[in-house]
């Protein structure tokens, strides 16, 4: 698969903020991953560089919905620089299986109707403790946006421990090129750097529509 890493944009920013509302459809039926910590171990390509990646989340109904919406913020920040715009996400959940995609496209009247970006998901449920997160972008026609093919190996290693509140992550960053397991451990919150995020896509999207159409 190909795609772009959704992450890799928000984990070179600094993140700080109050609780941005993403308003993404996500379906209701999406199973719940089970309460506590999560270790999140993310591999496979960025153009031309292999990617490790790893974050330790802790979870509860709460966090693990705003989790999803996090990850879509970060994949509409990741182009909207690029004068990019996505139109709303779509989602099937069949049986323990979940696959989605967003269209994306340039607000360029010079480009080809096709120039943009096209996310596409499948996430694989084995219970509750155990999910498999394949991500692909493709970008189309567009300058500085790679080709990258992701596999993301969810589990839940336990409760969540003391001084981590469900919300709060741990970013251990990620390494290109190497086996090696990253180890900044960065502390963060999903609610923070939603808020962030979100506030940053806005003020791209504003930015692109004074410029207007180019």
């Amino acid at each position: 698969m190909r795609g772009v890493h959704s992450s890799v944009f928000g984990l070179a920013m600094a993140l700080s903020g109050s609780v941005f509302a993403a308003n993404y459809d996500l379906p209701d039926n999406i199973p719940q991953r089970k309460p506590g910590l999560w270790e999140m171990v993310q591999t496979g390509t960025v153009g031309p560089n292999k990617l490790r990646s790893i974050k330790r989340y802790c979870l509860d109904a709460k966090a693990d919905r705003a989790l999803y919406e996090l990850e879509l913020l970060r994949n509409e920040l990741t182009v909207v620089y690029s004068d990019i715009h996505c139109r709303p996400p779509r989602f099937t959940m069949e049986g323990n299986v979940l696959t989605g995609d967003m269209i994306c496209r340039t607000n360029s009247l010079t480009d080809h109707q096709d120039a943009g970006q096209d996310y596409h998901w499948k996430v694989v449920f084995d219970g509750d403790t155990r999910v498999t997160f394949e991500q692909e972008a493709t970008p189309v026609d567009v300058m500085l946006l790679l080709d990258v093919d992701l596999v993301e190996n969810q589990k839940w290693v336990g409760e969540c421990p003391a001084g981590m509140q469900p919300g709060d992550y741990i970013d251990e960053g990620f390494h290109y090129n190497s086996d090696a397991d990253p180890d900044e451990g960065r502390k963060d919150n999903i609610y923070e750097s939603s808020r962030v995020v979100g506030k940053m896509l806005n003020e791209g999207k504003e930015i692109n529509k004074r410029l207007g159409a180019m």
